[in-house]
């Protein structure tokens, strides 16, 4: 079975041969540049590509690795990247840079440099010398925040309706590029407008939420109308290529939804409803959602509003044990990621304890079906290869289980 046409029985809750592997296949599931040249060694694989797609440092996995690896994802493309990933006009979009000792492959049209104390500097966002990813400057401190504090009017938030002409060309060139020259299944990145708006930014937001919540609303229904447009767009563009679509909104923290399930239920979900039920009439491409955290009180609410996969399953946070998700919301949920926690494993931990918990975390996820290997969010740079083998070696050892490959039916099973 041909890697795309797994990942479509996954998504139609058909038996497949094998857990499908996604790893790399979007920007929230793949490795830092120098966690992706370990994979390499491991696997073998001589092609000195290396290419950083967002500013999370992560790579982009060429063919040939995905190949080695097995795996079955490919992400065409995110809106965090100004350059195009694929096609024969690619490689000009891209430039060298040497960073952390390592040849890499940055944007064009990104602007690095070194000061004179080592640390490197991207736009605003500083990487201090010893460190592996570039931060923004430091918060106010806790007295200062509310200082100056501003309450923008909803008038004042006009997303664009329309992606660009030249986006749309280079996206429907790339996938029917993808789509001719390789069996992968194609993800389209990040790229409609998305809900995850702050007016007035976080701590203005969350006042608002309390006090003026006509105001959020009225700030949400635009930023779906927005998406909703654009996504009619995308559609005509790369639908009939691409499986999988991103979306992204970070709703948890490590101890459980940021702004309480309750707040959350009121502002967001007649919105997130009204997108993903609109989605799947525009387009076959599945809502693929993305949120980092602890948010299994509200899983039901978002399969609800029309989830199809999620990511990452955060197993590490409060509340987010992979058997009790399964459990839970495995009968109508694709989870993707949850196989490899660094905030659980750290890199003293033994190769043989990383395979077994990874092991058991994908018999769990899996179960029944309905399960894309991946790690928890993208796995950083200073990840020990021995996690990275445990991880592969875990996968491939339980992979062609058929407890772990079934249809919809079998999926009330795990325990």
């Amino acid at each position: 079975m041909q890697s795309r046409e797994r990942v479509r029985r996954l998504l139609r809750r058909e038996p497949t041969d094998r857990v499908p592997n996604g790893l790399g296949g979007c920007e929230t599931a793949g490795l830092h540049n120098l966690a992706y040249d370990k994979l390499k060694r491991i696997l073998g694989v001589q092609d000195p590509r290396n290419r950083m797609c967002t500013f999370m440092c992560n790579a982009v996995f060429e063919p040939s690795v995905l190949e080695a690896m097995e795996g079955d994802v490919i992400l065409l493309h995110s809106r965090m990247c100004p350059s195009r990933f694929w096609g024969p006009r690619a490689a000009e979009e891209w430039k060298e840079l040497v960073l952390w000792d390592t040849p890499l492959e940055v944007a064009r049209d990104w602007d690095f440099h070194r000061d004179p104390d080592g640390a490197w500097w991207w736009g605003g966002n500083m990487c201090p010398p010893g460190s592996i990813f570039f931060d923004p400057p430091a918060p106010p401190t806790s007295d200062r925040v509310f200082e100056g504090i501003e309450r923008p009017s909803p008038d004042d938030f006009n997303p664009p309706h329309e992606l660009p002409e030249r986006t749309l060309k280079r996206l429907e060139e790339d996938a029917r590029w993808l789509h001719e020259n390789t069996a992968f299944s194609i993800c389209c990145g990040e790229t409609i407008q998305d809900l995850q708006v702050k007016l007035g930014g976080v701590h203005s937001w969350w006042m608002r939420m309390v006090e003026e919540p006509e105001a959020c609303h009225e700030v949400l229904a635009k930023a779906c109308e927005a998406g909703l447009a654009q996504l009619r767009q995308l559609d005509q563009a790369v639908g009939r290529y691409c499986d999988l679509l991103m979306i992204a909104d970070d709703m948890g923290d490590a101890r459980g939804v940021t702004v309480g399930p309750d707040l959350w239920r009121e502002i967001y979900k007649l919105h997130y409803k009204r997108l993903f039920t609109e989605w799947h009439n525009i387009t076959d491409m599945k809502v693929s959602l993305h949120s980092c955290g602890a948010i299994s009180e509200i899983l039901p609410d978002l399969i609800e509003c029309g989830v199809d996969v999620y990511n990452p399953a955060q197993i590490s946070a409060a509340n987010m044990d992979p058997a009790d998700l399964k459990r839970k919301c495995g009968d109508n949920l694709i989870f993707y990621g949850g196989a490899l926690d660094m905030a659980l494993l750290r890199s003293q931990t033994p190769e043989e304890e990383v395979y077994e918990a990874v092991k058991r975390n994908v018999a769990a996820l899996s179960r029944g079906g309905g399960y894309l290997l991946a790690g928890v969010h993208n796995l950083p740079g200073d990840v020990p290869e021995s996690h990275l083998r445990a991880m592969l070696e875990a996968w491939r050892d339980c992979r062609e289980d058929p407890a772990l490959t079934g249809a919809r039916d079998q999926v009330g099973e795990a325990s």
